[in-house]
C-alpha cells in the first residue's frame, strides 16, 4: 500500500488548512499500531475531496507504538491532524467524549481504528444527512465479525426497536455522522454509553437516519467484545430509556 500521507505535496498540505472546518473525524484508539498508517491513509484518500477537514486521534494510553506513530502523523500534518493523549487508560466512552470535545467542524464523525469501519462511506453519510438528519448512523447489514458478537448485537437492536419504535437497524455502529447542534447534548457519562447515541439523540428530538455500510473483517488486534457483557448493555439501555436520553 502507497502510504498517502507521505506523499503529499507542499501545496496539497497548505490547501488542507485553507478555510474554517467543516468536518471532523474523532478515532478513538487504543494499541492499534498495525492498523494506524493504513487508515490514516485511508482517511486522506476519502477527506481530500471534502476539505477543509480535522483528524482528531484520542490515544485511550497506548502501550504499543500508537503514541510514537501519531506523532509522527502530527509532525507532518499539523494543520489536519490532532492528537489528544489520556494520562490513564479510560475506556471508548470517555475517549469519544473528549474527541467530540476537541472538534471543531460543522459536523463530526466518528469510527472505529482497527479498519472494519471503512472511512470510504464517511461521503455517503454527508449526504444522507444533507436530506435533514441531525445525525446518520452506518447499517452493518453484511457483518464481518463472530456468529456470538453478530447475534448478541442484532438482538439488541431488536429490543431498542421494540421498546422505543426505532427505526435504526444497527444502533451499536460506532461510525457515525453529528451535526455541530446536537455534539454538546450526546450523553457519555459512564463506559459502554456510547453504544447508545442515535437513542439519546433521538429520545432528546433529533432526527436519526442510516445507510448502510461496508463492514469489513478484522485484520490486526482482537476484539474486546465477549458475552458477559451483554447484561451490561441491557442494564445501560434502560439507564438511557429512565434518562430519556439526556446527560
Amino acid at each position: 500500500m502507497i502510504i498517502l500521507w507521505r506523499k503529499l505535496s507542499l501545496s496539497e498540505k497548505i490547501k488542507m488548512s485553507e478555510g474554517a472546518i467543516k468536518c471532523s473525524v474523532v478515532v478513538p484508539v487504543f494499541n492499534e499500531e498495525e492498523s494506524l498508517e493504513p487508515l490514516f491513509s485511508e482517511l486522506l484518500q476519502t477527506m481530500k475531496g471534502l476539505m477543509p477537514y480535522e483528524i482528531v486521534f484520542v490515544d485511550d494510553c497506548s502501550s504499543d507504538k500508537t503514541p510514537a506513530i501519531l506523532k509522527e502523523f502530527k509532525s507532518h500534518l499539523p494543520q489536519v491532524v490532532k492528537v489528544v493523549s489520556l494520562p490513564q487508560r479510560s475506556g471508548q466512552t470517555y475517549a469519544m467524549r473528549k474527541g467530540l470535545d476537541a472538534t471543531r467542524g460543522e459536523v463530526a464523525v466518528t469510527l472505529d481504528a482497527d479498519l472494519q469501519n471503512d472511512p470510504a462511506d464517511i461521503p455517503r453519510l454527508l449526504e444522507k444527512m444533507d436530506e435533514g438528519y441531525n445525525c446518520v448512523c452506518g447499517w452493518r447489514k453484511s457483518r464481518q465479525d463472530t456468529l456470538l458478537k453478530a447475534g448478541l448485537s442484532k438482538s439488541g437492536n431488536v429490543l431498542q426497536r421494540l421498546f422505543t419504535g426505532m427505526k435504526i437497524h444497527d444502533v451499536s455502529c460506532t461510525l457515525r455522522a453529528y451535526k455541530k447542534e446536537c455534539v454538546d447534548k450526546i450523553a457519555l457519562n459512564w463506559e459502554g454509553q456510547h453504544r447508545f447515541i442515535p437513542l439519546s439523540l433521538s429520545l432528546q428530538g433529533y432526527k436519526v437516519g442510516e445507510i448502510v455500510s461496508n463492514h469489513r473483517l478484522r485484520k490486526f488486534g482482537h476484539t474486546k467484545y465477549n458475552h458477559r457483557r451483554i447484561f451490561r448493555v441491557i442494564v445501560d439501555f434502560f439507564r438511557i430509556l429512565i434518562a430519556r436520553g439526556k446527560k
